[in-house]
């Protein structure tokens, strides 16, 4: 006689509970020289005195937002290959490392750059405007084409909003996961970007609607927190946008770009 089936046994189903909570800290790179009226995006440029005072004082704002939800700032950090955001990821670890004796570890991940514009990079928008307006292929480009998500810049290379905010996002997440679930601690993880991509990164999960998506912005090294639930849902946990101010809105500008941020999703 076995017991196989028997009345008493059980068909236990085990499953794997994660112990940890698991949080993206999204963070803008610092102020740096912008060109006037430049889609500036893969300018090889360097932060400011002021985006460098900016990055140092948001290491105070993570190490307060990871105290106020129980959290440890995750040792390894990831950044977007461009010089002013891997130079904002720097001074945020090097002063985070004075205040915590721990030590970090910078990786570059070419999916945290910013949204591509292919062979119209780093030219000014009046300029990407007339070249294109020549190609009779193309014709007028659609008035504030640069905040549109899902418009993508007839020339090879150029990507649109969404699409960055697609591998952006899915960085995100695949960096995440990356993390021992049985690991028991909380972590946040930063992730030092870009406005443009990582609002969008934003949108694709669901957090941001498409409105909010063209309407807000970052400040320079302004921090997002969201937490990543473990069915894989985003939830903002900390921090806010910034609602843009367009040149509609302020007459003291005369440019058809977000003025008040000088990188209008770019």
């Amino acid at each position: 006689m076995t017991n196989s089936n028997s009345m008493h046994d059980v068909d236990h189903k085990t499953e794997t509970v994660r112990a940890g909570r698991r949080v993206a800290a999204l963070m803008r790179h610092g102020h740096f020289p912008r060109p006037e009226n430049t889609a500036s995006a893969h300018l090889a440029l360097s932060l400011s005195d002021e985006g460098r005072e900016q990055s140092e004082a948001a290491a105070d704002v993570l190490l307060g937002f990871a105290s106020a939800n129980g959290l440890v700032i995750d040792p390894y950090v990831e950044s977007s290959p461009l010089l002013r955001a891997y130079e904002t990821a720097t001074v945020v670890v090097d002063a985070l490392k004075r205040r915590t004796d721990t030590a970090f570890d910078i990786t570059n991940r070419d999916e945290l750059i910013e949204r591509g514009l292919g062979s119209c990079a780093n030219l000014r928008f009046d300029e990407i405007e007339s070249l294109l307006a020549r190609d009779p292929r193309i014709g007028p480009l659609p008035s504030g084409w640069w905040r549109i998500p899902d418009f993508q810049l007839p020339v090879p290379g150029a990507e649109s909003l969404r699409m960055a905010g697609e591998r952006t996002a899915a960085r995100i997440d695949e960096s995440l996961a990356s993390i021992d679930l049985n690991e028991p601690t909380s972590r946040l993880r930063l992730f030092v970007a870009h406005a443009g991509c990582l609002r969008h990164a934003a949108f694709v999960r669901g957090v941001l609607s498409l409105e909010n998506a063209v309407n807000v912005s970052m400040e320079f090294a302004q921090i997002v927190l969201f937490e990543i639930n473990s069915d894989g849902q985003w939830v903002q946990l900390a921090g806010n946008w910034k609602k843009r101010i367009t040149a509609a809105q302020d007459p003291k500008s005369k440019a058809p770009i977000d003025r008040a941020n000088q990188e209008p999703a770019l």
